[in-house]
């Protein structure tokens, strides 16, 4: 679903093309919660780019960030640095 630059669409992908853009992603966040880095892991982010629109790669981004922050608060992360402060 790659668009040229600048164009803009209304349409909502096709079922074919909501598939290969949620698959995409899925590879691409395999990849890197498997220990791969974003170097490593480039061909998949490429490909989820360039299935996806932009929005939504941004959307989910944002998402599983989020749920990663949630399972590290469930483990009782502490995400201030707490040093001096005893």
């Amino acid at each position: 679903m790659p668009r040229e630059p600048g164009e803009k669409t209304t349409a909502f992908p096709s079922k074919e093309e909501r598939y290969l853009c949620w698959n995409s992603r899925d590879e691409f966040w395999k990849c890197i919660d498997s220990g791969g880095t974003a170097e490593s892991c480039k061909e998949f982010r490429k490909l989820y780019e360039e299935h996806c629109p932009s929005t939504w790669v941004k959307h989910f981004d944002r998402k599983h960030k989020y749920e990663k922050f949630k399972e590290l608060m469930k483990e009782g992360y502490e995400p201030l640095d707490n040093k001096g402060n005893s």
